[in-house]
């Protein structure tokens, strides 16, 4: 391993102060809001048993945990650190980073010392690896797509037109908006807010089941700490990126950056309203099958 043990002051100028950044960038085995979409858009409807929930959940956060250790042994064991940042961190203006680059020509390397297998042809295998799971990925992301669109449409009719509503629709709507994304590059310039908004989801995810959980008289500090502190930590981020974004005049994430934060001050303060009508015990019995925000 020829990556140092800690290299803060290298990470702070390439990502940004520990706090936010380090805790909106580690997601997904950590915490994650695309999880959230996922455990409640299709993990939910098919757990046979409410009780599946608890293992099925914890045990795919504890192995997409040692994925990402095994893609950092694999980097660290097979790259040298000046190669690695070489690749991810290029100091040339006109070579643009590529992180899948690093981890598949890890994974060639890796391939090429345990198998024999040439460096080139298991650079291949380790660019088909991250496609698997991005494919895998597109297609829950597909799904959960259709189910907001079919929420939102309800939303924002009374009566949604059946055009609305149909699987087909939506569906392909998801497929032709992620067309656009990729035709026109724009992910590329969406991908630096991306974490924050995932972060902010999950936090904005947790302080919904919090509110639920209040409303059932149930505990919710084990929900109030992680929320509060990942609401904070979004905040945060999203005021640190707003301050980038206006001196690049980068109108379009900028916008983004203002509507995110207007989001999370709109759901804090519907949990306070929540919470300050719980304790003066104006809040009713909820029925768990219905939406919360319905409830409320």
């Amino acid at each position: 391993m020829t990556a140092p043990e800690f290299n803060v002051a290298e990470g702070t100028r390439n990502l940004g102060f520990i706090w936010p950044m380090m805790f909106i960038t580690i997601a997904c085995g950590a915490i994650s809001g695309f999880h959230s979409l996922v455990a409640g858009g299709t993990t939910g409807k098919q757990l046979p048993l409410e009780t599946d929930a608890r293992k099925v959940g914890y045990n795919a956060m504890l192995l997409e945990s040692l994925l990402a250790m095994l893609v950092l042994v694999a980097i660290g064991a097979t790259l040298t650190f000046e190669d690695y940042k070489a690749i991810v961190w290029p100091t040339d203006p006109a070579v643009k980073s590529n992180p899948i680059l690093g981890f598949s020509l890890a994974a060639g390397h890796l391939f090429h010392r345990g198998l024999g297998i040439p460096v080139a042809l298991g650079t291949v295998f380790g660019i088909l690896l991250v496609e698997g799971f991005v494919v895998t990925t597109l297609d829950a992301a597909i799904r959960l797509n259709r189910y907001l669109l079919e929420e939102l449409w309800s939303v924002l009719f009374r009566q949604p037109p059946a055009l609305l509503k149909h699987h087909w629709f939506n569906a392909g709507l998801a497929v032709a908006l992620m067309w656009v994304l990729a035709y026109s590059n724009a992910f590329n310039r969406l991908w630096p807010i991306f974490a924050t908004a995932n972060q902010l989801l999950a936090a904005l995810g947790l302080l919904t089941i919090a509110a639920w959980l209040l409303c059932r008289g149930k505990p919710t500090l084990f929900v109030l700490i992680p929320g509060g502190f990942m609401v904070l930590t979004t905040t945060a981020s999203l005021l640190v990126l707003l301050k980038t974004y206006v001196a690049q005049r980068n109108y379009p994430l900028l916008v983004t950056d203002i509507l995110l934060i207007i989001l999370s001050v709109g759901v804090f303060m519907l949990f306070l309203r929540t919470f300050l009508a719980r304790r003066r015990g104006s809040v009713r019995d909820v029925h768990p099958l219905k939406p919360v925000a319905e409830q409320l």
